[in-house]
């Protein structure tokens, strides 16, 4: 959701399209989302059978990112710019969409001689599906996951600068780097098992560029998902003129229980929420596209 708006507010003309699970979410969840996106595609899940070499990255709950292959079978699009949701945008990248090359991904930064599978250009094809998903069914992956997955199949990849899928981290930053490069910086990706939604807004030392992007994100938020702060003595007042009693402490948990509904307080509804939203990406339609 948070990177549906951060695309949005930087002014993307592309349209939004998220990958969802129905079995893993609930109605409500899906009407949510389609209250952000343009549209939304139901896929199945797909688990790796053998996922020894998830545990080598300490990482089992990536066990069902082989389910990222169904991108390849949206041959109704034409090209589609994938993009985890962990990511949040700093600026709208709609021109991946042009680019020529059938396969597009910044480099990672554990291991640059591969891409990172958090941000892609693709060109769907039925080719590469059903070789994908061979490997994916015989659980061929040097890491377990997605990643190891797709760089195994596409040695040979378009690369795409690292502001595409900049990948920081609370642990390790290039601050020099960082400083000189970040007014290009298209999007930031958290990668890691620890999300914004995890953590605490800001985390040692609070000048790091990491607690600056996680303030973005919680920026994002906030805009579109924290409602203005009511005071408790506000809360009390209404109450007071519509002829409730004045109970101090029924009016408190009034007060915390919608704090709790709106998402204010209560960190496990907003974990909720956010740990289910798909994947985004952005696609070009066959019947707007450009001839190649």
């Amino acid at each position: 959701m948070v990177l549906a708006h951060s695309l949005r507010d930087n002014g993307t003309k592309a349209k939004l399209v998220a990958l969802f699970t129905p079995s893993t979410l609930q109605e409500a969840t899906v009407n949510e989302l389609r209250t952000v996106y343009d549209e939304l595609v139901p896929v199945h899940s797909i688990a790796n059978s053998t996922p020894a070499n998830l545990w080598l990255m300490d990482r089992p709950d990536l066990i069902t990112t082989f389910t990222k292959i169904e991108l390849w079978r949206l041959t109704q699009y034409r090209h589609i710019v994938y993009i985890d949701c962990d990511v949040v945008a700093m600026r709208a990248p709609d021109e991946l969409l042009s680019l020529e090359a059938n396969f597009a991904a910044a480099p990672d930064v554990g291991w640059p001689d591969c891409f990172n599978s958090g941000v892609m250009a693709l060109r769907p094809n039925l080719q590469d599906y059903y070789a994908l998903k061979a490997l994916a069914e015989r659980g061929i992956s040097f890491d377990g996951a997605d990643q190891g997955l797709l760089n195994m199949h596409f040695k040979n990849w378009h690369r795409l600068s690292f502001t595409y899928n900049c990948t920081p981290s609370a642990n390790y930053q290039y601050i020099p780097a960082y400083k000189h490069f970040q007014s290009t910086i298209s999007l930031i990706h958290f990668i890691g098992a620890q999300k914004p939604w995890t953590l605490p807004r800001q985390v040692a030392p609070l000048e790091s560029p990491y607690n600056q992007l996680l303030a973005h994100w919680w920026g994002i938020y906030d805009k579109h998902y924290r409602p203005p702060f009511v005071s408790l003595a506000a809360v009390m007042c209404l109450l007071r003129r519509c002829g409730q009693a004045p109970d101090q402490s029924r009016e408190l948990a009034v007060l915390q229980a919608d704090l709790l509904y709106f998402g204010m307080s209560g960190q496990s509804h907003i974990r909720f929420i956010l740990q289910m939203s798909p994947p985004v990406f952005i696609t070009k339609p066959l019947e707007t596209a450009q001839p190649r």
